[in-house]
């Protein structure tokens, strides 16, 4: 009987998947999953609606007040103007060359979104970076990869996405050694970034800026250049002097706002303080939603009903070595990862990680390595993903020519994150 459970909880999760990948509200299928799972075990009503739905949608609110933080500290980034000036000082460094452009436009998105998060900040980016390399002549299937793939790479140490998943990866610690590795991952993120641009620049060549057709932002007073080193502050407090997340992103955004008060002045200042906190809540609107409703999955898959029913079914197919697990990720992580598949930690990849997590076979920061990333690539190669769809959007890029040019460079970076993972810590 628990086996035939089993089977209707994966064929539950298989349609959830498909309906996702279809194009259904990812929160609506994935509440329903909950929901539908509780009922398939045989959980009684009392226990679906206080130890699933409340349980479960509590248990993760910290994750939220995290990231409104980060959202926060990224819209003052925008409205103090430094992270425009910041973007337009290092294009002209560049140049008029357009692969040096390209370059450089993905290497500072990478340094910014280390500490910018949300929506709104790949927006308030992507209007000034996508048409300076359109304007150079780099056709919109490169320009629009260029940018989302350096918000990915930034991501792969940003504070807020490791302030969130810390709830979900229990044990995990922004310290040594697994810090350097997350720095390598944007260094290795970059590279590949950096060789498709090579690749296509070359094979596709530069279109005259003509035909370009896409407005560029009207540029704003550039901010002095001590402020370039506001972005990376909260990870500096955090890396040297072991701050809170919550702390050091109330002081950055002090920071910057001292050090840009004389546009504004004093009572100036006071409002942009309040004004940004309230602009954040947009950008986070979606990302809430999904690790309160992230939260019931974990809480559904971790009843023993659930678990019990699932692991038999699951454990053929799931590794149970570090080495396992590395292959496992990197042949799956990059597909899997694609239109929110079963391997998105943040949609389907809940209900996987509640039965690795119960398994208790892998160290969970070991697991947490590995499975970054693929939530790396898909926050920067799905189409499904906000900033990704407004970035192909804006230059007019069809999906699947975006995915053509992304994907394999994303799917490059997965493998040889999961090879340099188990080298580094899945040996013995």
């Amino acid at each position: 009987m628990e086996y035939l459970t089993g089977i209707g909880l994966l064929a539950a999760f298989l349609v959830v998947v498909v309906m996702i990948v279809r194009g259904q509200s990812p929160i609506i299928m994935l509440l329903l999953l909950a929901i539908v799972w509780a009922l398939l075990a045989g959980i009684g009503v009392n226990d679906i609606q206080s130890k699933i739905l409340q349980g479960g949608g509590v248990q993760y609110a910290s994750a939220v007040i995290i990231i409104v933080f980060g959202a926060w500290f990224a819209q003052v980034l925008i409205q103090t103007g430094i992270a425009e000036s910041v973007i337009r000082s290092a294009v002209e460094l560049a140049g008029d060359r357009p692969m040096v452009t390209a370059f450089t436009v993905n290497l500072v998105t990478a340094l910014l979104f280390t500490s910018m998060y949300g929506v709104g900040a790949a927006i308030a980016i992507g209007v000034i970076a996508l048409p300076i390399m359109m304007s150079q002549g780099i056709p919109a299937r490169v320009a629009a990869p260029v940018f989302t793939m350096g918000v990915g790479a930034g991501a792969f140490v940003n504070l807020v996405q490791f302030g969130t998943f810390e709830k979900l990866f229990p044990g995990i610690r922004y310290e040594a050694p697994w810090l350097g590795y997350w720095w390598l991952g944007l260094a290795v993120y970059v590279a590949c970034a950096w060789l498709m641009i090579w690749i296509h620049l070359r094979h596709l060549g530069v279109r005259h800026a003509a035909a370009v057709d896409v407005a560029a932002a009207a540029p704003r007073k550039r901010t002095a250049y001590y402020t370039y080193i506001v972005p990376l502050f909260p990870v500096a407090m955090i890396m040297l002097f072991k701050w809170q997340i919550i702390p050091t992103f109330l002081l950055s955004i002090v920071l910057a706002l001292a050090l840009t008060w004389r546009a504004r002045g004093f009572h100036g200042s006071l409002n942009l303080f309040n004004k940004t906190f309230y602009d954040a809540f947009p950008d986070i609107a979606t990302i809430a939603a999904l690790w309160t409703i992230c939260g019931m999955i974990i809480a559904a898959g971790q009843m023993p009903q659930i678990s019990d029913a699932l692991k038999p079914i699951f454990s053929p197919i799931l590794p149970h070595t570090p080495g396992q697990a590395a292959l496992f990720f990197a042949v799956l992580g990059g597909i899997g990862s694609i239109y929110r598949g079963p391997l998105v930690v943040i949609g389907t990849g809940a209900a996987l990680l509640a039965i690795l997590l119960s398994m208790h076979e892998i160290p969970v920061p070991y697991l947490y390595a590995l499975w970054l990333a693929p939530t790396v690539m898909q926050g920067s190669c799905d189409p499904t993903n906000s900033w990704t769809l407004w970035t192909i959007g804006y230059t007019k890029v069809p999906h699947g020519q975006f995915l053509k040019t992304a994907m394999p460079f994303g799917c490059l970076m997965v493998a040889i994150m999961c090879a340099l993972c188990y080298l580094m810590f899945g040996t013995p």
